[in-house]
C-alpha cells in the first residue's frame, strides 16, 4: 500500500489537482481497528470514536487507544465510509491520522465532507434535545468491580446510562464506575458496552462528573470508586 506521504501527508497542501482541502470541524462519530489489533487473540479489536476536526488528508480524532505513530489502521465514520490511514501521532484524548487514498478516493471523501458541512448548517436550528447526548469531553476513567482501571472513551450518555469503548469488555452485570458514577454493565453495543448507573444523574453535571474536570469532582470519584491519586 502507498504511504501516506506518497498520497498526501499529515498537513499537505491540496493535491496536484489543486483543489480545495475541505474540512469539517466538529463530531463525527466512528469506530475504528488498529493494525496490531486485528490479529489479536481474545482482544477487544474494535473501538469507538470521534472525529473532532476531518479533511479528504486527515483528521484529529478521539479515542480511546491511540496505536503507535506510523501504525495503520481502518475507520468507519457516519456519513463518509470507510477509510484506511497511518497514525501521525499521539495527542491528548486520541490521536492524529492521515489517509491513504487514490486522488479518486480522496475527491469522494471530499463531497462527502462538504455535504456534511452543508447538512450540519441547515439542520443546527432544528436541533431538538435528546434523551442521550454526546458530551464535548470524551475521555474518562473506567474502574471495575474487582478495582482495576482502564482509560475510557465516552461514546454517549443520559441520566440513566453511559455507553463507552475500552480496552476491555467486561461480562454483563459486572459493577463498573465510569467517572465519578458508579453503575452495572447492562448490554453491548457498537465497539462497546452500555453501564446503567446506580441511581438517576442530573444532565447539567453529567458530563463533569463522568469526566472528574474538577477537583471535586475527583475526591468524589476517590470517595465512591477508589480513585484516590488519580488526576
Amino acid at each position: 500500500m502507498p504511504s501516506v506521504a506518497q498520497k498526501g501527508s499529515i498537513g499537505a497542501a491540496p493535491g496536484a489537482s489543486g483543489r480545495k482541502d475541505t474540512r469539517f470541524i466538529g463530531d463525527v462519530m466512528g469506530s475504528y481497528v488498529l493494525a496490531s489489533r486485528a490479529q489479536g487473540q481474545g482482544a477487544v479489536q474494535v473501538f469507538a470514536c470521534r472525529a473532532r476536526s476531518i479533511s479528504a488528508y486527515e483528521a484529529v480524532i478521539n479515542a480511546p487507544v491511540a496505536g503507535t505513530p506510523g501504525e495503520t489502521f481502518t475507520v468507519t465514520f457516519q456519513g463518509l465510509g470507510i477509510l484506511r490511514g497511518r497514525i501521525a501521532r499521539a495527542v491528548d484524548g486520541g490521536f492524529v491520522a492521515g489517509f491513504d487514498c487514490t486522488d479518486t478516493e480522496r475527491s469522494l471523501l471530499a463531497s462527502r465532507i462538504d455535504w456534511l458541512k452543508r447538512k450540519t448548517l441547515k439542520t443546527v436550528s432544528d436541533r431538538r434535545a435528546h434523551k442521550r447526548v454526546l458530551p464535548r469531553e470524551t475521555k474518562s476513567k473506567l474502574v471495575l468491580g474487582d478495582g482495576t482501571k482502564y482509560d475510557c472513551f465516552i461514546i454517549d450518555m443520559s441520566q440513566s446510562g453511559v455507553a463507552v469503548s475500552a480496552d476491555v469488555l467486561p461480562p454483563l452485570g459486572a459493577l463498573a464506575g465510569v467517572g465519578a458514577v458508579p453503575g452495572r454493565v447492562v448490554r453491548y453495543v457498537e465497539a462497546g458496552f452500555a453501564v446503567q448507573f446506580a441511581e438517576l444523574q442530573e444532565l447539567a453535571q453529567l458530563e463533569a462528573l463522568l469526566t472528574l474536570k474538577t477537583s471535586q469532582n475527583r475526591s468524589l470519584a476517590a470517595e465512591r470508586l477508589g480513585l484516590a491519586g488519580e488526576n
